[in-house]
């Protein structure tokens, strides 16, 4: 029986040209800006966080600051029965049993503190850093989001491309199996060879299988940051895509302006600031002014009196001076004060922990950079490698054991090309996150 040896040539010519392109043949791929969009619309912590931002938003008034006066209406009415009274008078004496009195009242009042020593102002200038910040807060909640959904997004595209190098490989042991059983059945190989063969054939079914489950759990963490675990199969783009290489002077300068940790850390000392003024300003004279108006009644069934009422308008002016109260403003003046100097420490900190950062993933995204060249280059090898194996094989000059060597060191630099670059891909996304520019990844592809 004749060997196709033809049909051995063009599937390990197929072979080599497609393994190492990462192609994916799947048709309606979903891009990652879409995925941003999704996501950015439907998670649940996001959608949280907005809703706080929507809180410090409207807590952010002159009126909670203690610029407006407060105003009250009330009304009241109370009676009494079966009171017994008696009055003993110069000229006569009176004494009355079971009297029933009714009285009632109504006013507006209102009441404002019309100078608190700064206290009103220092507060509504918190309120609006405290704004701030929850606005901070929002954004770094978006830009956390995009960095995880871009990460996982490439880390899909990175297992779909070494599932399909394993597929390529399954069907190179698919195709030995077949051969080295028709070369058995004619003696010109072993079964050792034969079992050998079959024992490559199922590590590869295996490892296919794993992959799969990788991708499929890939997937549900995507699928759980877009806000939407029940929907249709998601098939990324076919290539982890690098922005540009990033410059560091650039990074570092854009860090330092547009951090958000960095911007919070600095309203945090904004607000202790105001917090010292909100406390010394009790040290301050108070100046508050009411009014009212009111109106009383009162029915009686026995006695000298059958009914009365009064209205009117009551005003009041108060000032007010704070001498002594056991040494608690000056303790709470001091606490303020070391309060504001720790935020201060810990913005330095702050500081000095993001460009630390800055650097580390900086050499390491540059590293990367570099072995995506290297590994290139050794994939092209590998290539050669692959190629002259397969012809010596087709030639019978190979052994089974020696191509599945070759197969394999085909594999492992694909996959170290594809580790390199997804690796590459997680430290430009920190790098673009430090410098606040995790926003420019919702107009990419």
């Amino acid at each position: 029986m004749k060997i196709n040896m033809k049909l051995i040539k063009t599937v390990f010519a197929v072979f080599a040209c497609c393994t190492g392109s990462g192609a994916l043949y799947a048709q309606n791929t979903v891009s990652l800006s879409e995925c941003l969009k999704i996501a950015l619309e439907n998670n649940y912590s996001l959608q949280i966080v907005k809703n706080e931002n929507e809180i410090a938003g409207n807590n952010y008034t002159r009126a909670n600051a203690g610029f407006l006066p407060s105003v009250d209406a009330s009304a009241s009415y109370s009676g009494s029965v079966g009171n017994n009274s008696s009055s003993d008078f110069f000229d006569n004496n009176t004494k009355t049993k079971g009297q029933v009195a009714n009285s009632g009242s109504a006013g507006v009042n209102a009441s404002w503190d019309i100078f608190s020593g700064y206290k009103a102002q220092a507060k509504y200038a918190q309120l609006k850093e405290l704004k701030e910040i929850s606005d901070l807060n929002t954004r770094f909640e978006i830009e956390n989001l995009i960095a995880n959904v871009t990460a996982e997004y490439y880390y899909l595209v990175q297992q779909e491309q070494h599932k399909n190098n394993l597929e390529f490989i399954l069907s190179i042991s698919k195709e030995r199996v077949r051969i080295v059983g028709i070369n058995y059945e004619l003696g010109s190989r072993s079964k050792m060879e034969l079992l050998q063969a079959q024992v490559d054939f199922n590590s590869d079914s295996s490892a296919l299988v794993r992959q799969k489950q990788q991708i499929l759990t890939s997937e549900i963490r995507l699928k759980t940051l877009m806000g939407q675990l029940n929907r249709a199969q998601i098939v990324p783009d076919s290539s982890v895509y690098l922005l540009p290489e990033l410059v560091f002077a650039s990074l570092h300068e854009k860090t330092l302006d547009e951090n958000t940790q960095l911007q919070i850390a600095a309203k945090q000392v904004n607000i202790s600031e105001h917090e010292f003024k909100i406390i010394r300003s009790s040290s301050f004279p108070y100046v508050r002014l009411t009014s009212g108006y009111n109106y009383n009644f009162n029915f009686y069934n026995k006695g000298t009196t059958k009914k009365s009422n009064s209205t009117g308008l009551d005003y009041g002016l108060t000032v007010g001076v704070p001498i002594f109260d056991g040494g608690n403003r000056r303790r709470e003046i001091k606490n303020a004060q070391i309060a504001k100097k720790n935020r201060e420490l810990a913005q330095l900190e702050a500081q000095l922990d993001v460009e630390a950062k800055l650097q580390e993933i900086y050499s390491s995204y540059s590293n990367y950079l570099s072995l995506i060249k290297v590994e290139r280059q050794n994939l092209k090898t590998a290539h050669e490698n692959f190629a002259i194996a397969a012809e010596r094989y087709r030639l019978g000059e190979l052994f089974g054991i020696d191509m599945r060597e070759a197969q394999n060191s085909l594999l492992d630099a694909e996959k170290r090309l594809l580790d390199v670059e997804y690796n590459a891909k997680i430290d430009e996304i920190s790098l673009m996150m430090l410098a606040g520019n995790a926003m420019e990844y919702l107009s990419l592809r």
